[in-house]
């Protein structure tokens, strides 16, 4: 098994990491993911899906293009988004156990916010 701890040497930057996993630290965005991972969407899917305001979602999309974790198409008048990567359901799954246990204690924790990182 790999090790996970990032060594110096490693040439993933830790900053870079910590990036990748604020792309996932949104409610809203983490939401719109999960919705792409299970198959594409339009804006307005996405929107009545999610239950925010669709300048919301459009705004948490462009994070996600940005940060390639989606990919959009246009379909005639239609802008189709989906999951740039399917490796990232396993990686949303695998974190799904780490939560379940302590759901209510990491909702609560007031350790960390999000000017903090």
């Amino acid at each position: 098994m790999d090790s996970l701890p990032l060594a110096a040497s490693d040439p993933v930057p830790a900053a870079a990491a910590a990036r990748f996993f604020r792309v996932l630290g949104d409610p809203t965005r983490l939401r719109i993911l999960e919705l792409l991972l299970a198959g594409p969407c339009t804006v307005s899917e996405l929107t009545a899906a999610a239950g925010v305001p669709r300048a919301r979602v459009s705004n948490h999309l462009a994070c996600l293009r940005w940060c390639g974790f989606a990919r959009s198409e246009r379909r005639g008048r239609q802008v189709v988004y989906r999951a740039a990567d399917p490796r990232l359901a396993g990686l949303l799954a695998a974190a799904r156990p780490l939560i379940a246990g302590r759901a209510d204690h990491l909702a609560s924790c007031q350790r960390i916010g999000p000017d903090w990182i």
